[in-house]
């Protein structure tokens, strides 16, 4: 990743050199072969910089055009945007993140934090980035397997903010999972009420919601002894 990072910087700084001229000449656009959907652009017969076909399509370059260092740099901008948002989307069709697990994707991709801005945002406004849908679904998903606690270490891993976990875990029917959680593990404690209290631990649940689930289960006479 450090030896990426590098290569982008060095690009970039090469790019603004070569972008420091007030105008300049399209003289090539090649697609490349790596990769279908991008082109390399040649400035007075120099390699300047690749960018995305549709982008470039997009403004209109096109081989004898002249163009300045600022629309360069402008529609550069624009095309690392697109490949980024696009990276992104493909990444989240995958399952959901956390805005902190996008932008920590795009970091290592070597895009710019202007670009994961922008991106975080655009996926915001189209409801694909949510950290409180997010952590809402997460713990769904596991509030039978893992006590809050733990739900809530997880998602900090994640970047979701503390204030936001909160909320949905206020919001969620702990007691009913908590219960649910005491009952898948009852049978394989043998019955033993302090066996299943520290495995509730380990599972990630507080002293709370473990005293409620006890009581739940003792209700119910799980530790009741056979006659």
């Amino acid at each position: 990743l450090y030896f990426l990072h590098i290569v982008f910087v060095e690009q970039a700084t090469f790019i603004r050199q070569r972008t420091c001229k007030s105008m300049g000449k399209i003289t090539d656009i090649v697609r490349q072969k790596g990769n279908k959907s991008r082109v390399s652009l040649f400035l007075d017969g120099a390699f300047l910089c690749g960018l995305d076909e549709l982008t470039a399509v997009k403004n209109r370059l096109e081989i004898g055009t002249e163009i300045d260092g600022e629309d360069i740099a402008r529609i550069q901008a624009e095309s690392e945007y697109v490949t980024a948002l696009d990276k992104s989307l493909s990444r989240l069709s995958v399952r959901p993140r956390s805005e902190r697990e996008i932008r920590d994707f795009l970091k290592d991709k070597g895009y710019l934090s202007a670009v994961s801005d922008k991106v975080c945002a655009r996926l915001s406004e189209l409801g694909y980035l949510d950290d409180a849908a997010y952590a809402r679904q997460y713990i769904d998903e596991n509030k039978c397997r893992y006590g809050a606690v733990r739900l809530k270490n997880e998602l900090i891993k994640r970047g979701v903010d503390r204030d936001i976990i909160d909320e949905q875990l206020d919001g969620c029917d702990r007691d009913e999972a908590v219960v649910a959680l005491a009952r898948s593990l009852w049978r394989s404690c043998g019955k033993d009420k302090y066996k299943l209290k520290n495995k509730l631990y380990a599972k990630g649940c507080n002293g709370e919601d473990i005293s409620f689930a006890i009581d739940a289960l003792e209700s119910e006479g799980a530790f009741d002894e056979e006659e």
